[in-house]
């Protein structure tokens, strides 16, 4: 998955701002799950590679 810093869109109607706020609360208990499993042991002999 690419990595996207900032997206501009003029004139968004209200669904959209509101799936946008949506998607990036999704991403933020996504993120926090697995920020909690790992804290838990759950992910074992894991390697971590940044692309």
């Amino acid at each position: 998955m690419a990595n996207t810093e900032y997206i501009t869109i003029k004139n968004a109607s209200r669904k959209v701002l509101n799936r946008m706020r949506q998607i990036g609360i999704d991403k933020a208990q996504r993120l926090h799950e697995v920020q909690e499993r790992w804290d838990a042991g759950e992910y074992r002999n894991t390697e971590i590679v940044r692309l």
